[in-house]
């Protein structure tokens, strides 16, 4: 049986548009192989600057939630695993997704739900709108209401392809990511090409840096489907 790997990740850079509570990434020259003497062994390295909360990562528990766990303090196992993808394209900006809309949604994809399972709402965002202000405000957002549906069911993690699942350019309350931490189910944050499994089932892989101590971390996610 063959796989295949599909790169679930918006790409880390200079370019990479980021909630203003940020600072922008920097990755600047540390070595070339010009600085190098002709017929020396020589490299290219980089001195990479970023938050670790810019492009495709994840969150922490505590990074929303005073007291709690660490990235590096999180097991390994909540970052990958049995996943689904429904499908929220039909969303648009300012609207918030119910948790009766996300259980249509699962019934759409012609998946079942299972407990442990990874949950993942494609929007296609980043392909849509990167490089142009609705990047940062022109999304729609996962509700409270559907973290509570999702911890209900088992879901051990969940990820959107937005810089947040909060309307955080309408509000400044964090109602999805304070129910994230009332109920312990954290979630991925500018996730990439979901529309190439919408309505699958596959392995999701998106393993954090071991970062200490970091409440967050930008991850290099993919899925993985046996053809």
């Amino acid at each position: 049986m063959s796989r295949r790997v599909i790169d679930l990740s918006q790409p880390l850079s200079r370019e990479s548009q980021l909630h203003p509570f940020f600072a922008p990434t920097q990755i600047l020259r540390h070595i070339v192989h010009a600085d190098a003497p002709e017929g020396r062994p020589s490299f290219n390295a980089e001195v990479i600057v970023t938050s670790n909360h810019a492009a495709t990562h994840v969150d922490a528990f505590g990074h929303y939630s005073k007291g709690a766990d660490t990235i590096a303090d999180m097991p390994l196992d909540t970052f990958c695993g049995e996943a689904i993808c429904v499908d929220i394209r039909q969303y648009e900006r300012g609207y918030d997704v119910s948790a009766a809309e996300v259980e249509q949604a699962v019934a759409a994809s012609g998946q079942e739900l299972r407990e442990g399972d990874i949950l993942l709402f494609c929007s296609d965002h980043y392909n849509r709108t990167a490089g142009t202000p609705a990047f940062l405000d022109g999304f729609c957002g996962i509700s409270a209401e559907a973290v509570h549906w999702m911890a209900d069911r088992g879901v051990k993690i969940f990820g959107v392809e937005t810089i947040s699942p909060d309307l955080v350019y309408l509000t400044d309350e964090y109602p999805t990511h304070r129910a994230c931490a009332e109920r312990r189910l954290t979630h991925y944050e500018n996730l990439n090409n979901l529309k190439e499994v919408v309505g699958q089932r596959f392995l999701f892989v998106g393993l954090p840096l071991r970062l200490v101590p970091a409440y967050g971390s930008p991850v290099r996610a993919a899925a993985i489907l046996d053809e």
